[in-house]
């Protein structure tokens, strides 16, 4: 078991690498400005890819996908799903005039492209195949730094040309994905006769919950830009970015734990997961403490160095305690979720999100920094994650007092 979470810690870390480097080379060729405009569209891709992930990812792991119109769902979701969103957000990315028409079509392609690597990762996931899964994040990598190291030489790279990297680099990332799926599950079947109604039952639920965070994060920085500026966007996203391997480290964590849950839930052993939770929550927070003095320690070293400029300590101080929510937060919603409490946890969630949206307007009105914002969201978190635990403990009674009955 542990060499698995230490598989899901270092995919997740690979995959937490890959994005920051994506976006330290957004800000030091480009500009922070530019930044802030590319860290707008790249937030709506991952905003997307929480839906799709919530959506097929999340239910391929808990539903039997061995029954073929489970697959046939499974697959019919993914393509609708995927298309839906591209469609859409081409749409609005060009009908605001937000982006030209071909870089409306470079987000739109890069978002399903996104969707459908980060399913297969997902499979990989659902085998247990972490190191797999980094495998295809890094071929992914390679073809889009191939890309904009291209571009750069022919001094023609631009925002159009990071969003055709990455969508160049997801498609050959979902191709090497899907031959490195054991092949007993590297199957695809006719759509006929798909069952939609049960993987939209359970994932539905999922893909709500799963936009909850991408949903708050594209609001802060809305809210950043009418406040104070897309500089101040860019600033604040410099921050995030900055910290967010802790975020994403959490994140593998709780992949692992979602799978093992599920796995536990379906074998009939999961007498013991709230504690198993609750060790796995003293694991984070303890070590998102160490990585959080390490990351402060080397911002007037390391922030130069990625983005051009030294962020601001405040705002990462403030998203590094967004991360110790996040860890409360994660191995409790994962529990809940394979434990048929989706729906629960789907409310909890969009009660904090809701209120963390609420504490942030109310920051600014009050003249708040915009570095300060990320503390009014870790406030909100904290008190969901809190409340995830409550449910889950409850859970836990009524389906011990049933079995007894």
């Amino acid at each position: 078991m542990k060499r698995q979470a230490v598989g899901a810690i270092i995919a997740q870390a690979v995959q937490a690498l890959i994005g920051l480097l994506i976006q330290i080379l957004v800000a030091r060729l480009l500009g922070i400005d530019d930044y802030g405009r590319f860290a707008i569209l790249y937030g709506v891709v991952i905003l997307a890819t929480a839906v799709v992930t919530g959506l097929v990812g999340d239910s391929l792991v808990v539903l039997d996908r061995s029954q073929r119109t489970v697959r046939a769902g499974l697959e019919a979701m993914l393509l609708a799903s995927s298309v839906a969103l591209g469609i859409g957000a081409f749409l609005i990315a060009w009908a605001t005039g937000f982006s030209s028409a071909l870089e409306a079509l470079l987000f739109a392609v890069a978002l399903a492209a996104f969707s459908i690597e980060e399913i297969v990762r997902r499979l990989l996931i659902a085998h247990m195949s972490f190191i797999r899964a980094a495998i295809t994040d890094v071929s992914g990598f390679v073809v889009a730094f191939a890309v904009i190291l291209t571009a750069q030489l022919m001094g023609v790279l631009s925002v159009s040309f990071f969003l055709g990297a990455i969508a160049a680099g997801q498609v050959v990332a979902s191709v090497v994905g899907w031959f490195l799926v054991p092949k007993r599950d590297r199957v695809l079947v006719s759509l006929r006769g798909a069952d939609i109604v049960v993987v939209w039952r359970y994932g539905v639920w999922r893909g709500l919950q799963q936009v909850l965070r991408p949903s708050l994060f594209t609001t802060v920085r809305l809210l950043s830009l009418a406040a104070a500026g897309i500089t101040a966007v860019g600033l604040l996203e410099a921050a995030r970015t900055y910290t967010s391997p802790l975020i994403l480290v959490i994140g593998g964590l709780s992949s692992f734990l979602f799978v093992r849950f599920a796995d536990q839930r379906r074998g009939g052993t999961a007498t013991n997961s709230v504690r198993e939770a609750d060790r796995a929550v003293v694991f984070l927070l303890a070590g998102t403490v160490v990585m959080s003095i390490i990351a402060v320690v080397l911002i007037p070293w390391v922030s130069p160095l990625a983005f051009g400029v030294e962020v601001d300590p405040l705002a990462v101080i403030a998203w590094l305690a967004y991360g110790l929510s996040v860890a409360i937060v994660t191995p409790y919603g994962a529990l809940g979720a394979v434990g048929g409490k989706q729906i629960a946890v789907f409310l909890i969630r969009l009660s904090d999100t809701v209120l963390a949206v609420l504490i942030a307007v109310v920051m600014l009105m009050l003249g708040a920094s915009v570095s300060a914002l990320p503390f009014g969201l870790a406030f909100a978190s904290m008190l969901g994650g809190l409340a995830l635990r409550w449910l889950v403990v409850a859970s836990t009674g009524r389906d011990s007092e049933d079995s007894g009955a």
